[in-house]
């Protein structure tokens, strides 16, 4: 089983160590590059060679094997054995010569990885210009290491190879009637793999388009980006045929275009803006270089995207046009999909969750851009209230500090942190007056993350229960109410900051997951800022949802799968990957869904495998749920189009993905039965997922799940309205 596994990951090491180049994992894809390498055979061999004992050094030290697997470290080594291959004369010297320049390219890998990794940055091919430039320089003096003859003869080896069948081939090809400019497009493509006919570039295009739309269109902006600006500049564009640089254009345009930044209208005309800087660079590298008979290979591609990335990363404002991939699905078209429809996983990888600092239902009496305080760099904060069913906020004539229904009530930190100041024995006013000397009256300061704080102030005089230093928890009681400093009538007042500082300017930053009411209806808000008025509360969870949802690693779910008069039984086991990422397995089918689960929100972040199986009816049916049990309350949110649509339409609308969407997957999940609404002992679940084209519906998928005390009890769907099956559980 063991032995089975390992030979599989190593298989998989060698495919991806070609799609990597292309920054893809995609097999069919893999295959095709194999295949393009092995055009020259001794180029072939060197380059596997190269991955092999690049992976199994890789394995033999003790080096992450997910990053192996992935073929992070045998792209570059790759790439060195079949320039080596192709250079030098085929023998035993060859060899030896590969499997030390792999054992050089997979160290310079890994130092790189810590160098620059640290600064988010990804390796590119720069340990294969290393590498290679180590080779080319000292092979001047290998006496017995000879150069190549191969393609100066190229009829009579082929004829040797494959007779004169094959000839003909290659003859029909080199004859075939090219527009010039789309014949060095591809020459570019094959030469990314040191092959420098049409063929190669032309398998390479079609398994790039069947890998990615949106990266088969980008390696064309790219290329006649540069194309065309070598004929306005009047620069010798044989250069690009003869050279076969061109790939630098080409990987240039699919890095920054679609796979390290979401692809978007603005990374496609960012590419625009950046090729003219690459063909420069290209230009003048290729002057430096030229003295020391060396090329400069993939020099320019690397230079332009590390400044690009690293500039980006330096940015204080991240814009919404150019977003950089903070979860890589190794495809453009998924990386867009899931950036694009996985709004609220993005907010909770770029906001630290800050909660209500409340129990219960509060008002909020003053928010951002408030009518009396709340201005200037202050403008960012809210203030809270409590107020009865006529909008009033205390009983009886309000003359009392005690009148008021916040009065006394309880503050819970917002989120986990540490107590960074405290501000304590300020009395409380009486109604109407205010305390303008010590303005903010009774304060904590809340460390959560560097340059994160959030500050509590008005409490009560004596009633903080926490000291300065004290690791606090979220929810934890950390004072109560009061009306102290400038306060005229009793409140909370609530900040974000990035100091540490009592009074500090304030931070325009959201509330995580919060419930607001509007009449007798209920809104999950996610990551938004309460506005003026809002009644608002954290969600107030649901032990039979929240019990149902808390998948813990290790936990087994058995279901009896009833469909087509058949009946089988279904497997899932929850368990965590290395990045800490949970999901659940479906072994029949090996089905991964994947979720994420903070205690009030559970939705699910990625589904990978059969997507006729149950997991993935049941990936849709509780797409996005919160735990709490609001009566009527309804969530809408949208699946990725990837994940509902497939053949011609999904291709057309890869292509069309960074400027349109025509196709749409519309989520909605809402309460069904129930048998007492104060504490139920059963719940009924009630989902929908829509497609539509063109805003036209194509199919509806409904679905249920039923809840009891020991969890999840059935799951049923039907599609267009016809049941299609239903699961028990086992």
């Amino acid at each position: 089983m063991i032995a089975n596994k390992n030979f599989k990951g190593f298989y998989k090491s060698i495919l991806n160590s070609y799609s990597q180049i292309f920054f893809s994992d995609n097999k069919i894809f893999a295959i095709i590059l194999l295949i393009v390498s092995f055009f020259d055979i001794w180029a072939g061999v060197s380059g596997l060679l190269a991955i092999v004992v690049t992976n199994l050094l890789g394995y033999g030290l003790g080096y992450n094997r997910i990053s192996i697997n992935k073929g992070s470290y045998g792209f570059n080594s790759l790439l060195v054995g079949l320039g080596t291959g192709l250079y030098f004369q085929p023998g035993i010297e060859l060899f030896i010569v590969v499997f030390f320049a792999s054992v050089l390219t997979f160290f310079i890998s890994v130092a790189l990885e810590g160098i620059i990794g640290k600064y988010g940055l990804p390796v590119l091919s720069v340990p294969f210009l290393l590498g290679m430039w180590v080779i080319s320089l000292a092979s001047i003096d290998f006496s017995t290491l000879g150069i190549s003859e191969r393609g100066i003869y190229k009829a009579n080896e082929l004829y040797l190879i494959g007779g004169s069948n094959l000839l003909d081939i290659y003859n029909w090809w080199n004859e075939l009637e090219f527009i010039y400019s789309l014949k060095v497009y591809f020459l570019s493509l094959g030469a990314i793999f040191f092959q420098f006919n049409v063929l190669s570039g032309i398998l390479i295009s079609i398994g790039l388009l069947f890998y990615s739309r949106i990266a088969f269109s980008l390696s064309l902006l790219g290329f006649y980006t540069a194309f065309y600006f070598y004929q306005f500049i009047g620069a010798d564009i044989t250069e690009l045929s003869y050279n076969y640089i061109g790939f630098n254009f080409i990987l240039t345009s699919i890095a920054l275009g679609g796979f390290y930044v979401i692809p978007s209208k603005y990374s496609y005309l960012w590419v625009v803006l950046l090729l003219p800087i690459v063909v420069l660079i290209t230009i003048s590298a290729s002057k430096i270089f030229l003295p020391y008979n060396l090329s400069i290979y993939s020099l320019p591609f690397n230079i332009v995207v590390l400044v690009f990335l690293y500039s980006l990363k330096l940015r204080i404002k991240k814009g919404k046009g150019l977003s950089e991939v903070l979860v890589q699905q190794n495809s453009p078209e998924r990386n867009l999909y899931f950036f694009k429809n996985a709004s609220e996983l993005f907010k909770e990888l770029q906001y630290v969750p800050i909660s209500l600092p409340f129990f219960g239902e509060w008002t909020v009496s003053q928010a951002h851009e408030g009518e009396y305080t709340h201005k200037a760099e202050w403008r960012h904060a809210w203030d809270f209230v409590i107020e009865d069913e006529n909008q009033k906020q205390f009983k009886g004539k309000g003359d009392f500090v005690t009148d008021y229904y916040c009065y006394d009530k309880k503050v819970i930190a917002p989120a986990d942190g540490v107590v960074q100041e405290i501000i304590d024995g300020v009395e409380d006013n009486v109604i109407g007056d205010v305390n303008v000397t010590q303005n903010w009256g009774n304060t904590i300061v809340i460390k959560h993350t560097e340059f994160l704080y959030t500050q509590l102030s008005h409490l009560k005089a004596g009633s903080i229960e926490v000291a300065k230093g004290d690791s606090i928890r979220k929810s934890q009681v950390l004072a109560v109410c009061g009306n102290s400093g400038r306060s005229p009538y009793p409140h909370v007042h609530f900040q974000i900051q990035a100091t540490p500082f009592v009074g500090s300017e304030t931070l325009d930053y959201p509330l995580s997951h919060y419930i607001l009411k509007s009449g007798k209806e209920y809104k999950l808000q996610s990551f938004e800022k309460p506005n003026q008025a809002n009644i608002i509360s954290n969600i107030h969870n649901n032990e039979l949802l929240k019990n149902a949802l808390h998948f813990i690693p290790g936990q087994k779910l058995v279901f009896k799968h009833f469909e087509n008069n058949k009946t089988e039984e279904i497997n899932w086991e929850v368990k965590t990957d290395i990045y800490n990422n949970s999901y659940i397995h479906c072994t029949k089918t090996n089905s991964f869904a994947y979720f994420f689960n903070d205690g009030n929100i559970h939705y699910f972040k990625n589904f990978v495998g059969d997507r006729k199986s149950l997991l993935f009816n049941f990936y849709l049916a509780i797409f996005k749920l919160q735990t709490g049990f609001y009566k009527d309350m309804r969530i809408i949110d949208n699946v990725p189009v990837n994940q509902t649509f497939h053949g011609v339409l999904l291709i057309l609308q890869d292509f069309l993905a960074p400027f349109h969407f025509f196709l749409k997957s519309k989520f909605s999940i809402q309460y069904g039965e129930f048998d007492d609404e104060l504490s139920p002992s059963k719940i009924q679940l009630n989902s929908m997922v829509e497609n539509y084209v063109f805003l036209k519906k194509l199919k509806t998928m409904d679905f249920s799940v039923d809840i009891d005390k020991k969890g999840i009890k059935k799951i049923s769907f039907k599609e267009n309205g016809q049941n299609k099956a239903e699961c028990i559980r086992d």
